[in-house]
């Protein structure tokens, strides 16, 4: 039986199917990597089947001179150990054992420790390419399969044979040890480069009869950045059955529900602006001049030599509008907002937290010029001095985005931020990480009555309309302003932006409550006495704030209205 189905090799060759033809350039350093004798096991570090579907055709119908007469043996953990025919199909490995056991096993040979057996016979006494793919994080034979790649890595029978050892996914890195990850090459593989997006694009384009300009090939192909290119066709393809062509709307919506599966990215659609935060008049100016513009006139930046910024850190006391700020300025400079999930790093597998920061920000990089925001940052921005498995993985995780921050060719733009810039490394504040340190402290009396202003929904001074929506007022809109400004404003120094905005909903609440018409100052004033601030800590605290501006701020138009 084991002879008849390897004689499939010799099967007609059949008509290449008409697919996409995707860049191999990945196949092609594994390959080099082989013939060099490095390792005679290659690791592609990547998780899209269609990688695998590419890897495939590429023995099948590519395959060079030197490995045309390897026989393939492809095995995953369900089904089984299979043999690649040169018709692209992969055919059941079927053992020589007894009857009881192939009916229990339906033809298929699952045992891990079992198929390394057979195939470590046969990668050292015939030409053999064994792939092995899909493997979970945890499965049954690790320990065997870590023992069987290291005596493969350097085995003199192996590179005597040219036989050759691939797996392929995300698992690999998390499983193997470091010990065996030296022995073995590590083939980091692309998510989708844009010619690899604008081949699938043509392609279903002309699958479903649709035509395309170039300016519509180029809108899709920035929209798929960042997804693997079997996503990135399951969404064009979803986006044809439902919307009958290709529609940028439907193909962001599935593109964030894809993202936001990983658990530690998330797309959003900023819909704050700089109209929605009340005063921070000099770090709205500073933002304006020294992002803003460069970003919206790169030519003209690149003339006077003057780079693109490359990350802002925000750092000041909770409440007090950072996120807003990231936020508006995603939406100002028209880029994707991408939400790091700082919380979602770490995990209690051994390596895959190191492995999930990795795929993080690869992706990030894929999708981007984009806006990367970091909510408190400080939670991986120290080293740390334990030795256990733990503050391993923590040094891990720290070490890689220390070397994203510091990548000169880093295309995302890194906005952080942190409630206790203290907590970071002297290396994350160094200049070269972040362009910028921008304290956002607690708002002043002008910006206490803008933010009461905008939500309250009354319209500035410019009579421009607020974002927010205006309820019934028992005053006109100036008599209301000049009661929030003499009235509300003295009495909340030192109340975040965030306080403000409940201060507002509590004196609706109120009017509700009490079966009023409008919102009136009465309203307001209980709000004021319902609320409960300890005004001697916040004092001390924003006194800390302001010595830890004065020490991380790189610009003294923020020192100005210090004491």
């Amino acid at each position: 039986m084991v002879q008849k189905t390897e004689k499939m090799f010799q099967a007609t060759r059949k008509e290449k199917p008409f697919r996409p033809t995707y860049d191999d350039d990945w196949i092609w350093r594994g390959i080099h990597k082989h013939r060099s004798n490095y390792s005679m096991v290659v690791c592609f570090e990547t998780g899209d089947p269609a990688r695998f579907e590419q890897l495939r055709n590429f023995f099948c119908y590519s395959a060079p001179e030197d490995y045309k007469a390897h026989k393939i043996y492809v095995y995953n953990s369900w089904d089984g150990l299979g043999i690649l025919n040169e018709s692209g199909e992969i055919m059941p490995y079927v053992s020589g054992g007894s009857g009881r056991f192939k009916e229990e096993l339906g033809g298929k040979m699952n045992d891990l420790s079992q198929v390394l057996n057979i195939m470590d016979t046969k990668l050292k006494s015939e030409e053999t390419i064994f792939i092995i793919h899909g493997l979970p994080r945890e499965i049954e034979g690790k320990t065997q399969l870590i023992s069987a790649l290291r005596i493969w890595a350097n085995s003199p029978e192996l590179i005597l044979k040219r036989s050759l050892v691939m797996l392929l996914g995300l698992a690999p890195s998390a499983i193997l040890d470091e010990e065996t990850k030296d022995l073995i090459a590590i083939v980091d593989v692309e998510v989708g480069k844009d010619s690899e997006y604008e081949k699938l694009i043509d392609y279903l384009a002309d699958t479903f009869g649709i035509k395309l300009s170039e300016e519509e090939k180029g809108v899709l192909k920035s929209a798929l950045k960042g997804l693997n290119l079997h996503q990135s066709e399951a969404i064009l393809r979803e986006s044809y059955a439902l919307k009958g062509r290709f529609d940028l709307e439907q193909i962001k919506t599935s593109k964030g529900e894809l993202v936001k599966k990983t658990g530690i990215l998330e797309i959003e659609e900023p819909k704050e602006d700089f109209e929605s935060i009340g005063g921070y008049e000099e770090v709205k100016e500073f933002i304006n001049n020294k992002i803003i513009k460069v970003l919206h006139s790169p030519e003209r930046a690149a003339n006077f030599a003057i780079p693109l910024p490359r990350g802002i850190l925000l750092f000041g006391p909770p409440g007090t509008g950072k996120t807003l700020f990231a936020r508006a300025l995603a939406k100002k400079v028209k880029l994707p907002f991408i939400n790091f999930k700082t919380e979602n790093i770490y995990s209690p597998w051994l390596g895959e937290s190191g492995q999930r920061m990795k795929t993080a920000i690869k992706t990030a990089e894929q999708m981007s010029p984009a806006i990367v925001f970091i909510d408190e940052i400080d939670r991986f921005g120290k080293r740390t001095a334990t030795t256990d498995s733990a503050g391993e993985e923590t040094r891990r995780v720290f070490s890689q985005l220390l070397e994203w921050l510091g990548d000169q060719n880093r295309k995302a733009i890194i906005v952080g931020t942190t409630n206790r810039p203290t907590d970071l490394d002297e290396a994350f504040v160094r200049t070269g990480r972040f362009d910028y340190k921008v304290p956002i402290l607690y708002p002043d009396k002008e910006a206490r009555l803008e933010i009461l202003r905008i939500h309250l929904g009354l319209p500035d001074k410019y009579g421009r309309k607020s974002p927010k929506p205006k309820p019934p007022l028992a005053l006109s809109d100036d008599g209301f302003l000049d009661f929030l400004k003499k009235e509300i404003v003295p009495k909340t120094e030192n109340y975040t932006g965030a306080e403000l905005e409940e201060l507002v909903t509590r004196a609706k609440r109120n009017a509700f409550e009490r079966g009023a018409k409008v919102v009136g100052m009465e309203d307001f004033y209980q709000s004021l006495e319902s609320f409960r601030i300890d005004q001697e800590a916040r004092s001390q605290q924003k006194k800390e704030y302001e010595d830890l501006a004065r020490k991380y701020a790189d610009e003294k138009a923020f020192l100005r209205n210090l004491k």
